[in-house]
């Protein structure tokens, strides 16, 4: 079955999925994912944390073998860089802030879920985000860098009664270099990425039951 994030990044490197029912219709999930409150977590903080912590130990590193940056704490660093702007979202509370900090829109449908994307070194200290129009993601071959797409797809159950939610992240590299550097940084990631995605759908699932109308 063809997904929304195949027009998008249909061949990729590395992939991550998760599903889970949710008991409303798909266009009353999708109403309510931008919503979700990302504080009401205690996990997603600290997975936060962990998932950045090769970037901040890379970070840490340059900073001790450039002189330049061991005294300026900037130095290096590039305005609205994903990572900077994805945790500051974070400690905002909303999915919809961190999405829009860290991403384009690639497809916003309402009866169906949402794809977004970025193009960058992910694995870089600063995250390494390069900013693009959507209508650039799907043609960018800038070597050195890899392509992210995320779903959130809410499939129809039970005559549209329920749904599954699935959330799926894909990863292009554009060139051999990239997908080195981002094979070793998803060894060390995925884990965290992972739980993080599943907390996501529970989260969601239960803004749903919560703002369900009693039976």
């Amino acid at each position: 079955m063809t997904e929304p994030i195949d027009e998008f990044l249909p061949l990729f490197h590395f992939r991550e999925r998760h599903v889970r029912r949710i008991e409303a219709p798909p266009s009353q999930v999708a109403a309510q994912l931008r919503d979700v409150e990302l504080a009401r977590s205690p996990l997603i903080g600290p997975l936060f944390a962990l998932r950045s912590l090769p970037a901040r130990l890379a970070r840490i590193r340059s900073r001790h073998s450039d002189p330049v940056r061991a005294h300026d704490p900037d130095a290096g660093q590039s305005p609205g860089a994903g990572q900077g702007n994805a945790s500051g979202a974070l400690q905002a509370g909303r999915l919809g802030h961190f999405l829009d900090a860290a991403f384009v829109t690639l497809r916003d449908d309402p009866a169906r879920g949402l794809v977004v994307g970025a193009v960058g070194a992910f694995w870089r200290s600063a995250g390494g985000v390069r900013r693009i129009a959507p209508a650039q993601f799907a043609t960018d071959r800038t070597p050195g860098l890899a392509r992210l797409a995320w779903m959130f797809d809410f499939q129809p159950l039970d005559q549209g009664r329920a749904c599954l939610a699935v959330t799926e992240t894909r990863i292009h590299g554009n060139d051999a270099a990239a997908r080195r550097a981002m094979r070793c940084y998803w060894l060390l990631i995925r884990p965290a990425s992972g739980l993080i995605r599943r907390e996501i759908l529970r989260l969601l699932a239960r803004r749903c039951a919560d703002s369900a109308p009693p039976r």
